[in-house]
């Protein structure tokens, strides 16, 4: 609880100005209700271009919720955190939208991608890379956190020092299908050698268990598991396939129709809140 105050200040100040100058998995669908991380501020920042652009609008709005760093769940197991969680309610602190019934809807990602393909969400914040496939069904907001991915193998495994000891398929790999590392694999590795596994968590666990050599996956998300003591494993090599997983607001075609120009405030949100250095204060707090 003590990391989510300090969330709600750090969003409270930065957005109100005082800075200005410048797919582990979970089936569950339930709605959960979070505290606005701006609840204190009182106006948008005069400095922001659209400020209040969607006053009076209101919006359905989708996370996964098993994400950490990026939106999971506080101690008490039903208030919702994490670097995505403080970014959408910065936006709606600069844009002035409404969320319906001051609820964010948790879900899996394969359901939170079909809700918004399909209009039953307006907008999603949960991690979602901006991909060619996805595109095809909804619409998507500029980059507000471009994620490479590395390998990850047990602390006492001194053969796998990168990437590319990978990629002669002497060693089997675990991988998360539906991610940007299951493409990257796919694509870079020889078949043989994966294991392909329905969440992160178990791909962690085969490696854990001996069961795989290595996985790779997101830096931000697994730096996270591995400083809380989530996971018992170390990264090894370099950050890699940068550019490939840009973490970006979804919204569907349906309330892009209605909104047409909500994609193009949405974008100068994030470029606001890049160049005044809150993007950076976000980064240095939810990743250190």
């Amino acid at each position: 609880m003590k990391k989510r105050i300090f969330s709600l200040l750090l969003s409270t100040m930065l957005v109100a100005g005082l800075m200005a100058g410048c797919g582990s998995s979970s089936d569950s669908t339930d709605e959960v209700e979070t505290e606005s991380a701006t609840a204190a501020a009182t106006a948008s920042d005069s400095d922001f271009e659209y400020a209040g652009a969607l006053e009076g609008v209101t919006l359905d709005v989708g996370t996964s919720g098993t994400y950490a760093p990026f939106s999971y769940f506080d101690e008490d197991g039903t208030t919702l955190i994490g670097y995505d969680i403080d970014l959408l309610y910065m936006f709606q602190d600069l844009l002035g939208f409404e969320i319906s019934d001051d609820t964010i809807q948790d879900m899996d990602y394969s359901p939170l991608t079909t809700s918004v393909g399909e209009g039953m969400l307006d907008i999603a914040m949960a991690a979602l890379c901006a991909t060619d496939e996805r595109s095809e069904i909804m619409n998507f907001s500029e980059t507000y956190y471009d994620a490479g991915i590395v390998v990850v193998v047990s602390p006492d495994n001194e053969e796998i020092t990168s990437v590319e000891d990978l990629e002669g398929g002497d060693y089997t790999v675990a991988v998360q299908s539906g991610t940007i590392s299951y493409t990257y694999a796919a694509t870079y590795l020889p078949e043989d050698c994966l294991q392909v596994y329905d969440s992160q968590a178990l791909a962690y666990k085969a490696v854990e268990d001996g069961q795989a050599d290595a996985t790779i996956y997101d830096l931000p998300g697994t730096s996270y598991s591995i400083s809380t003591g989530e996971i018992d494993l170390k990264v090894v090599g370099d950050e890699f396939y940068n550019g490939q997983a840009p973490y970006c607001v979804a919204f569907s075609f349906d309330i892009c129709e209605e909104y047409p120009d909500i994609v193009e405030y949405f974008n100068a949100a994030i470029e606001y809140l890049s160049e005044n250095g809150t993007l950076d204060a976000l980064n240095e707090e939810w990743f250190g």
